[in-house]
């Protein structure tokens, strides 16, 4: 039996179209870690935010412990790696991004991160360092406007919490004097590479301090 031959024709179509697909999924794979932030702050900015943060503050909680005061753990819906459980503001800057839980690339190409690991770190309310990381050029962009002074307000789906922002430094990425992680009292700290229009990781990070002002604290022991 004969095997039939494509027409002389297709052959500059089909060989040509199998170069550009492979040609196209070869810079994908290589540019990917770099266009996937974009797409999330993109899909962020263009969706309607209090449908995008699914979670429902305060849920069960009265607005006064929800803001201030004594709040038992039992009553929080603790956050899974993965989760979603807040939103970030940063006062006079373009900063406003879903806070995940976990800061692996999934969470990062979708919003600001929260440190997950036994070292001390916490989430906000645990009289802890809560340990934030986001993306220079997406959505921690706009910490380079940040001033001292500037209020940081992290809503989750169990209270609000208002920091201040005592200051700022420049560090390489392995200076671990840059962060403590065994403080029991409740501080925030944000960090992100530097410079901000560098695109992928840099060996350089930019932190930012800020102290706890109100919320309320999640009692371990109730």
């Amino acid at each position: 039996m004969r095997t039939k031959k494509l027409p002389s024709w297709a052959g500059y179509i089909l060989f040509p179209l199998i170069f550009v697909i492979i040609t196209v999924a070869i810079l994908f794979a290589l540019f990917a870690p770099t266009i996937n932030p974009y797409i999330g702050l993109l899909s962020y900015v263009i969706s309607d935010k209090e449908a995008y943060v699914s979670t429902e503050f305060f849920t069960g909680i009265s607005e006064d412990i929800a803001k201030s005061g004594m709040l038992p753990r039992s009553q929080i819906n603790y956050p899974q790696t993965g989760d979603m459980y807040g939103n970030i503001t940063v006062s006079d800057t373009s900063v406003d991004a879903p806070l995940y839980y976990g800061d692996a690339t999934k969470q990062l190409n979708s919003g600001v991160g929260t440190y997950v690991g036994d070292m001390g770190a916490g989430i906000p309310g645990e009289s802890k360092t809560v340990l934030l990381a986001g993306h220079n050029n997406t959505f921690f962009n706009g910490l380079q406007d940040v001033q001292e002074g500037a209020t940081v307000t992290i809503n989750t789906n169990y209270g609000q919490y208002i920091y201040e922002v005592t200051g700022t430094t420049i560090t390489s990425d392995n200076d671990a004097s840059a962060y403590d992680l065994a403080q029991t009292n409740e501080n925030l700290i944000m960090y992100t590479c530097y410079p901000f229009d560098a695109l992928g990781l840099t060996p350089v990070r930019f932190f930012v301090y800020a102290k706890y002002v109100s919320g309320p604290v999640i009692d371990p022991a109730s």
